[in-house]
């Protein structure tokens, strides 16, 4: 009887560590944003934080109603025992009506998904148009971040940032949408709370660069796993790379019983309402804002 029981806990000890080591990366301080144009930028901050005038040549049309914005960590793992999972997320965007949706741990045809394609899902289930960035591969499938827009997807980059052991994306999408052209941002940073703050301050500096080279109004939604009175979110802030939308608005995540999910937007947006819903299937709750444009 000992024998079978050593065994098997054996090829679970073996699949963690071929879980942990096939994962593991080592990108300390790389950062590589695109370069860009100065004469094609619609600027509202310099690469230095500095506002600057935002030129009327963008074009950017009047609004007919606010632009509703979505982050979710949808945690898409949970397939594994639940195989309606999906179908409850999807509920619920359904349910929020968004116009631009950031989603963090989605699966495509991992094991965790019951092998299925969990945005293919989303996007049927939403009628909604997506695009999938995948942080790796693992077990012959995908885990990463993914968009959903009713607008049109234009074109799409996955972004490496900084990582010591599980890589972590930034996915950028040129989304044009109500006759407007947006370049919006999902991300993921890495988890383990104040044991990987250092790690999260450099990713956070990498994605103040990187929205930085955006040439339209840009949005920043995901899950940056640090509350707001943390050091290296005090320090994002600190570089005016965009604005907070929403401030106070309650814990996004009911176990830490911290706010860590955020959605982020260029200086241009006027922000008319942000908050954190108590409802879905998820560990955390989605975060949903409302943007207006401030001519």
């Amino acid at each position: 009887m000992r024998r079978p029981i050593l065994g098997l806990l054996a090829i679970l000890v073996l699949l963690l560590v071929y879980h942990v080591l096939s994962a593991f990366t080592l990108r300390v301080g790389e950062c590589k944003p695109k370069p860009v144009d100065p004469n094609l930028r619609y600027l509202t901050r310099d690469e230095r934080g500095v506002l600057v005038s935002f030129p009327a040549r963008i074009g950017f049309p009047p609004q007919a109603k606010p632009l509703t914005v979505l982050t979710y960590n949808i945690s898409g793992h949970d397939e594994l025992y639940d195989s309606s999972h999906i179908a409850k997320i999807a509920a619920v965007i359904n349910k929020l009506h968004p116009d631009l949706v950031g989603l963090q741990e989605v699966h495509r045809r991992t094991y965790q998904s019951r092998f299925r394609d969990q945005l293919q899902e989303l996007e049927a289930a939403t009628h909604m148009h997506g695009r999938f960035g995948a942080a790796f591969t693992q077990y012959g499938g995908d885990f990463g971040d993914a968009i959903l827009t009713r607008g049109d997807i234009v074109s799409a980059t996955v972004h490496e940032l900084p990582s010591v052991g599980e890589p972590r994306v930034l996915v950028e999408s040129i989304v044009r949408i109500d006759g407007a052209t947006i370049d919006f941002y999902v991300t993921h940073l890495i988890t383990w709370g104040k044991y990987e703050s250092n790690a999260r301050n450099q990713q956070l500096h990498c994605l103040a660069r990187m929205v930085r080279t955006s040439r339209y109004p840009y949005i920043l939604t995901g899950d940056f796993n640090a509350p707001l009175e943390s050091t290296e979110i005090r320090e994002f802030r600190h570089q005016n790379a965009a604005q907070i939308c929403g401030e106070n608005i309650g814990i996004s995540h009911p176990l830490m019983k911290e706010r860590i999910d955020y959605i982020w937007a260029d200086y241009g947006w006027n922000v008319l309402s942000a908050k954190v819903l108590n409802i879905g299937p998820s560990d955390h709750y989605p975060v949903v804002a409302e943007l207006g444009w401030n001519r």
